[in-house]
This record gives structure tokens, sequence and C-alpha cells, in this order.
């Protein structure tokens, strides 16, 4: 029998612990009046402040811990007695991640997410009736995987919860918790959630919205219930069921089974005496396996979450582009004229006046730059904001609506032209773009996972334009609070805001909010077959290397072309593939240099700088990843456009690619028909030939030449290949050799591209060439003077000739 566990003995455990350097305050709870701060906070509380990064450099640093979290139904929290043990669990975890001792140091995003993983696991050991870690074994860790594959919706009997809730209405034992705005009776999500015994967000979730909404409807209809109601900023971004597949991603399940880790190291060392978990979780399977076990594989099946591919992020790009260069202009007069004519609320004679003012300016400048009649153009209606849920005006756009599609325009730019997370560009401050002697741009950018400090990247020029835009969207913000964070950008309204009503001063910036409404706007949310698209906002960083690898094969992309106008990608490409990857080589050696000390001191668990030496090293490879997984799938799509003919490259590289294309096609076809298949279909041939191209990818390269006349087959590293760039024996005859490790393109030609063995020239080359050659003939054409003439006259036929060569080498190797 378990000996009781009380609230005093959770206070008497607790008291044994300092203050951890990043809890900012504390209270008894969210609901308490009365805030502790410094070191007078008190550990015994049950809502903390916690803040890990520098709040001069990171907007909005502070998140809150509550663990007065629902985790049964019935309202029943983890802060009732009866989970006194939990409530210490959890809170040793947070204090033990805070200070780093026993444990790698988390961010504070990084431990509430865990936390919220932890508490997923005392719901689902309560669902099963078990009051503590204790009680569970190897087999019931075993449960909790397998109802883990359907996602966290599975680890407690929401079905059987939602039964019993429509039961207790129908007794009128339970009535629906509501709260009244706008003469509206609308449903209060935190009272629901707390009965239920799961977090807010889950709510609104694809699995729960529709039943909520079903049993609303059977039971009282005349509520109001929306996914809507539930957004709040302020709160970290979870994984409380907010993915529309049920079966969780790989990466979700390690963060997942992490928590479980971090509850058997706890009990292994002793830190959790009052109730440990008795087992290694992971004993007879690792983490990592398990995780790949549950989790959804990309691309296998049906479990796959379908992801937007290059043309719709090029789509999401140019239709942002199109904003910034073509909408801002009346945009931001708009916006300028609303702000003169504030004036006091009170006089409501003149405010009339000001307003029919404005309405009439406002209709004057959308008919004279946004009329319409003009294909593409946003229909902007001449109201700030619509006048209720159900009062749509037409098919029009609010003009708040279009401000809040500007920013996530200059957003979407900035994130996915410099390859910045999601809170790094929400961290951007005025003045945060500067050239420099040269001509090139660069953004001064908080990086949030490695050096946790402001850092110079490369970027577009254009990307300077949508920060100006932001900077003159948030003067007011910046000047009323003296702040100096781009995103908080004030509502341009007609009337003065009081200090007190802040909440609703801003809109809203948060792309998990904004991203996919400005892609539907933009039509990049579906394709040409109807397939409707989902972009996530931490997939932005993807979009440099999309355009590097994609951003010439589309005609359409005009809009895109004018704002990337003289940009060379080559220098964030350089970033990425060469910087980063010297940061990486750097770091293992400190690391390696760190554990070397830590085994000789036998003290490895209390070196900070080989725990943020780590944390840097996870960041850098996954942003590497992120290129070179788009490198990669680049390189499959190419092929197999060559082996469905729909791309015929021309030169010596395309004839190789060409060869080896068809040796992969004969052993595609031997792995089907030994695989026992007697039917060899097209679709089993390209299924087994999609394999290979995968297995073969991270050794073949086709990356496209900044000149866009042509792609490069060499590969990095090999020495064959490089003994071959004819760029590389341009560079040695003008300065000595310096071991170069992959082609140098400012020393390649077109000519000398197109005699180059490593020569791919797709159709959109093809025509970059076509067009140099037309230019070549005109000068030929105008010459001046006679020997002008033949020089002009012997270039024009040179490059005719590499081009005919280039195209006989292929001669009878296109497919299709």
């Amino acid at each position: 029998m378990a000996v009781a566990f009380s609230h005093a003995d959770h206070d008497w455990v607790l008291q044994s612990y300092g203050r951890p350097k990043w809890l900012v305050s504390t209270k008894p709870s969210f609901t308490s009046n009365e805030e502790f701060t410094g070191e007078a906070s008190d550990l015994r509380h049950n809502y903390w402040i916690i803040r890990s990064e520098d709040p001069d450099k990171v907007l909005d640093p502070e998140l809150p811990l509550d663990f007065a979290q629902p985790v049964d139904f019935g309202g029943v929290l983890l802060t009732d007695q009866p989970l006194a043990r939990d409530l210490l669990t959890a809170k040793i975890i947070a204090i033990e991640a805070m200070r780093g001792q026993y444990m790698a140091m988390d961010t504070a995003k990084a431990l509430a997410e865990k936390l919220r993983h932890v508490f997923w696991i005392v719901r689902w050991r309560l669902a099963l009736g078990l009051t503590e870690m204790r009680q569970i074994t190897p087999s019931l860790f075993d449960d909790y995987c397998d109802r883990l594959r359907q996602g966290v919706v599975a680890l407690v009997p929401m079905e059987d919860r939602l039964r019993q809730l429509e039961a207790q209405l129908q007794n009128r034992q339970w009535s629906w918790p509501t709260y009244f705005i706008h003469s509206t009776t609308r449903v209060d999500f935190e009272a629901l959630a707390a009965w239920l015994g799961i977090p807010r967000q889950m709510l609104i979730s694809p699995w729960m919205y529709p039943r909520l909404m079903s049993l609303i409807e059977r039971t009282n209809p005349e509520i109001y219930f929306s996914q809507a109601e539930d957004r709040n900023p302020g709160e970290p971004e979870g994984q409380d069921g907010g993915s529309g597949t049920p079966q969780p991603s790989v990466s979700s399940v390690v963060r997942a089974l992490t928590a479980w880790k971090r509850l058997a190291y706890l009990s292994d060392i002793g830190l959790l005496p009052h109730d440990p978990i008795t087992f290694d979780p992971f004993e007879k399977v690792s983490l990592i396996t398990r995780a790949r076990q549950i989790g959804r594989t990309p691309g296998v099946g049906g479990g796959r979450t379908r992801t937007p591919g290059p043309e719709q992020w090029l789509a999401l790009l140019d239709g942002a582009a199109r904003w910034v260069l073509d909408y801002s202009g009346p945009i931001l007069t708009i916006c300028r004229l609303a702000r003169e004519v504030q004036g006091d609320p009170g006089k409501i004679s003149k405010q009339k006046k000001r307003m029919a003012a404005f309405r009439e300016a406002v209709e004057a400048i959308i008919a004279e730059h946004l009329p319409p009649s003009r294909p593409g153009v946003p229909r902007l209606v001449p109201q700030w904001r619509r006048a209720g849920r159900n009062n749509h005006h037409g098919d029009g756009m609010m003009l708040e609506e279009a401000l809040g599609h500007l920013v996530t325009a200059c957003l979407v730019l900035i994130a996915g032209l410099s390859a910045r997370r999601r809170d790094e560009v929400r961290s951007l401050q005025a003045g945060c773009t500067v050239k420099d002697p040269f001509g090139a741009w660069w953004l001064s950018s908080y990086i949030e996972k490695t050096i946790r400090d402001i850092e110079q990247i490369p970027v577009p020029a254009m990307v300077a334009v949508a920060v100006r835009l932001l900077e003159e969207l948030s003067e007011s913000a910046r000047e009323r609070t003296g702040k100096n964070w781009l995103v908080k950008i004030h509502r341009p309204s007609l009337t003065q805001v009081s200090d007190e009503d802040q909440g609703r001063v801003y809109i809203e910036t948060a792309l998990r909010f904004t991203l996919n409404d400005f892609a539907e706007v933009v039509g990049a949310g579906k394709s040409n077959d109807g397939v409707a698209w989902k972009f996530a906002p931490h997939q932005l960083r993807r979009a440099f290397s999309v355009y590097y690898y994609h951003g010439n094969r589309f005609s359409s992309l005009d809009a895109l072309s004018r704002f990337l106008l003289h940009f060379d990608p080559e220098m964030t490409r350089r970033y990425i593939t060469e910087a980063i990857p010297g940061a990486l080589t750097r770091l293992r050696e400190v690391i390696d240099a760190r554990l070397r000390s830590a085994e000789e001191m036998e003290q490895p668990g209390q070196d900070a700088v080989l725990t943020s030496a780590r944390a840097a090293l996870i960041s850098l490879e996954e942003r590497a990843r992120e290129h070179e997984d788009v490198r990669q799938d680049a390189f499959v799509e190419r092929v197999l456009d060559m082996y469905d003919g729909a791309e015929s490259p021309i030169g010596l590289g395309a004839a190789a690619l060409y060869d080896e294309l068809e040796k992969m096609i004969e052993s595609a076809r031997r792995s089907v028909l030994i695989s026992g298949r007697s039917n060899l279909s097209p679709d089993r041939e390209r299924e087994a030939l999609v394999r290979l191209l995968r297995d073969a990818a991270p050794n073949r390269y086709i990356e496209p030449h900044p000149g866009r006349h042509t792609h490069c087959g060499c590969r990095p590293g090999d020495p064959s290949d490089l003994a071959d760039a004819v760029c590389l024996r341009n560079k040695a005859e003008e300065v000595s050799p310096d071991g170069d490790y992959r082609p140098d393109y400012a020393f390649a030609s077109t000519e000398d591209c197109l005699a180059c063995r490593h020569c791919v020239a797709f159709g959109e080359n093809v025509t970059v060439i076509n067009r140099r050659v037309d230019r070549i003939a005109a000068a030929a054409e105008k010459a001046p003077t006679e020997p002008s003439r033949v020089a002009a006259k012997a270039k024009l036929d040179s490059l005719k000739a590499k081009v005919a060569a280039a195209k006989a080498a292929v001669h009878g190797k296109h497919r299709g």
C-alpha cells in the first residue's frame, strides 16, 4: 500500500531547491492577483513565468508554466491534493531542466513543450486507473506507444468521455460553460477543456472539433463555438492534437518519448524518490527506433501529411513579392490617412464627418491604384473591419485584412530568403538590414538555437524593402512602447485606443495564424489539380533552397523575378552549404574536447559549454539537412522528368546522366521481377526507380549555375570530378590553386559550361542560352567596325558549335 503524499510533502521537498535563474516570477495560481518576482518567487506556487532568452533580443521571451493542468474527466487538475506526487514530479523536471546540473539545459520554449508531454503521460496513466508512476510496467509502456500511433487523442478515452458528457447534459447534471460577448452566448473553452481533462488547444483539433460541434447541435444549438475563438498567440504552440493527420511524425514521437527518458533518468539518479519509474523504457528498443516504429514515415503509404511542393512554395513567394512590390504603396497610403484622421471619439458629429471623408479618400485610392477590373488585384472595401461575424461585405477584402496580408507577405519573404526560424523572424528589430561597402545586403537576426545572439546573414536587396515596410508600419508602436520590434504593429483605427486596451491595439502577425489565409489569397493554397495544401511556418526556412533549385523552372514568377532582380543566390547558398559545415566541424571539435575533459574530471553532466555546443550542433545539422533534403528531392524530380520524357536536357553531363538512368531503369525492372511480381507495370517500375534515385541522390548533384544557363553535375569533394571542372581549370590559370572543394562558377561562362563534362542544360537553361545566341547575333549585325563584327561573328560561331556539340552528346538518348 502506497504511503500517503500530500501538498505538505510537496512543499517540504521544494524548500530544498534554490530559485533557477530562468524563473522570473510566480503566483499561487493563474487567477491570483499577487505576483512574486525575483528572489521572492516561490517554487511551491503553481503558476510560473520563465525566461531563457534576452528580452532585448527576443520578442516576448517570457513563457508561462501553469501546473494547474486538466488531467482527468470531471475537472480533475494536476494541482489537486491526490495528485501531489505528479505535481512535484513535473516541477522537479522543470527545475532540473533550468539548472542544467543533471541534464542538458533547455530553452524555456523547449521546456514548456516537454512538460506538455509529461502531462499527457499523467492523463494516459489516470485513464488506466493508475494513481502512481511506479505502477507503470514495461507492458503498459508498450500500450502507451501503441496508442500514440493514433495521436495523443488516443491516449485517453475521448469517445467515452463525450458520451458521458452528453448523458450529463441530458440528465441536467452538467451544462455547457458559457460567457456573453456582443449579445452572443459562446462556449468557455477553458472550462470545457478542464471538464474533459484535456488541454484547451485540443478542442479545436481536427478530431475533436467536429464531434463537439455535433454534440452542441444536439444539445444546445443556440451557443456559439468556433475554432477561431482559441487564437492565443501568447501561449506556446504545442502538439496537443493540432495536426490534421492522427498519426504523429517521427520527430513528434521523439519529443513525446523524451519525456519518458527524462522521467526514467531522474528516477534512476534518485531525484524522484516520491514516485519513480521502476524500469528503463528503452532498455530493449532505443528511443529513436521506437519513434520510427510509431511515427509516420514521409513518403510511405497514406500516412504522410501532404506538404507543398516547389511550385506551391514558389507561388507563395511570388504572391508575397507581388504584395510588397505592387500593393504596398496604396495600402501604406491608406494607413497613413487613417492615422491622420484620428481624433477625439467623444465628438460624434466630427467623427462621422472624418469617417465619411476617409471612406471617400480610400475609394479614390482604390479606384486609381487597385481597380477591381485589373486581373489578380485584391478587391478592397473601404471599411476597416467586418461588422459582426455574419455581416460579410460581399466577397471584398477589409482594409485591416489587406494590412495583415501585407505584413504576412513581408514576413514570408524575409523568412524564406534568409533561412530564418519563425521566432527569429518575430524578433527582428528596426534597422536590422544594412548594406556593406561592396553593395551586398545583410540581415541582423537573433539565432535561436545556436549562438543565441545576433548574427548577420546575406539577403537579397529587396528583403531590405520588406523590412522598411515593416519599419514604417511599426513606427507608432515603437514610439509608444520604446521597444524596437518590427512585428508589433498598431491597428490604424479611426479612434484613439487606451493604454488599458493593448490586447486589441496590435494586428495579428503570428504566421501560424496568418500564413495559410495569405496562401489562399495569392492562389498558392491549391494546385492545378485542385489539391489543397497547408503551409507550416517552420518550413519557411526551406523556401530559399526551393528557390535556389527550382526558381528558374517556372516562367510565371513575374513578381518574384522583379523582387530578386540582380540577386545572386550564391552568397546565401555559400552561407548554408559552406559556413554551416565549417561551424559544424568546429562544434564537433569543441564537443570532443569537452567530453575528454569531462571524462577526466568525472563530471559529464555539469559542463554548460558542452551542453550549449551540443544544442548548437543539433540545430546547425538540422538547417544543413533541410537544404540537403531539398537538393536531393530536386535531383530525384529532375531525373524522373527525364524518365517521363518531360525534360530533355543537353550536354555531356546530361549524356552521362541518361546512361546512369538507363542502368537504374534496368535495375528497377529486375527488382520488381525478383520480388515475385509477374506483372511489370509502369507504376511498379516507377516506384522501384524512385527508391533507387533516392538511394543515389546523396552522392549525385545537379546544381544550378547562377548565370542560369546550365546545371552542374560536379560532385563536391570528388577528386576526379573537380579535376575535370573547366571552371576550376580557368581559375587555376588566373589565381594559385587553393584546394577547391566544389566548382567555382565565377570562372565559368556559358561557353565554358557547354564544353564541360558536368554540363546538364535543361529546358529553362536552353532558353537562356538561345537568348544569349540572339543577343550575340544582333551585336554582330550592328557592330560599328569590321574587326568588331568579325570578333562577334567568331564568338557567335563558337557558341553555336558548343550548343550543337551539347545536343549531339545526347543524340538518341532522350525518352518519350
